[in-house]
């Protein structure tokens, strides 16, 4: 899904050596399993590259098809992602959608989008939205392994083309083995009327648990959607 060309049109040739995050997922419905997830990156000191695909599966598949394939690359400082550039190519059941967004000084600006609405007056100027992250940059510092004092308790501006949203997790409660941290993704602005009138927050539970290098990997979310609770749980 991710080739190291990506890195390496980003990351100086002094770069340090790359490190590559591999996470499956399997999506639950009450007993059903309703999709799978696959998350990949490769990341330098200076640099990454994230990807994410979520793909119907078992039963569920059988009457409600959805898809989604993000990316997005950038570099990395001191305080987290810095998108570059991102894509998606989405399929949520209700919304289908091809975004392409480059960024210059942290400022988005759509390169492709389809469906291209005709004008409304929610909409966004992407001009307006500078600091803001790509939807794949943000879940790509939820789900990579990371130490526990930075876990938790942050939150980030996104921006997708056409709405701003927030997604949040507060701090931490750990048992030493695995912590717990909850959450909400937050819609903001740029969501018809009628989207921000049935739901504006929907809150989580992460749980990440200890691995043996020090770090805590995400093992289980979860979340209240538009059809009911789910459960993303880690594939060991």
């Amino acid at each position: 899904m991710l080739r190291l060309v990506l890195i390496a049109c980003l990351m100086p040739a002094s770069a340090l050596a790359q490190e590559d995050i591999i996470a499956r997922y399997q999506v639950r419905f009450g007993p059903l399993r309703v999709a799978d997830v696959m998350f990949q990156a490769t990341e330098t000191d200076s640099a990454y590259a994230a990807a994410g695909r979520v793909t119907s599966a078992g039963l569920a598949g059988a009457f409600r098809d959805i898809r989604f394939a993000l990316s997005s690359q950038g570099w990395r400082d001191g305080t987290g992602p810095v998108p570059h550039f991102y894509r998606e190519d989405v399929d949520t059941g209700r919304r289908v959608s091809e975004v392409e967004i480059s960024y210059l000084s942290g400022i988005p600006s759509v390169q492709r989008i389809m469906p291209d609405p005709p004008p409304a007056a929610w909409d966004l100027s992407p001009e307006d939205q500078a600091g803001t992250l790509d939807p794949m940059s943000a879940l790509y510092i939820l789900a990579r392994p990371r130490p526990l004092a930075r876990l938790c308790d942050w939150s980030v501006a996104v921006f997708d083309g056409r709405r701003r949203s927030v997604l949040r997790l507060d701090p931490a409660e750990t048992d030493g083995q695995d912590a717990t941290c909850e959450g909400a993704y937050q819609r903001v602005a740029g969501f018809p009327p009628e989207d921000m009138a049935e739901r504006r927050v929907f809150p989580f539970q992460a749980t990440f648990t200890a691995m043996a290098n020090g770090d805590w990997r995400l093992t289980r979310v979860e979340t209240q959607t538009l059809y009911g609770r789910v459960r993303i749980l880690l594939l060991v």
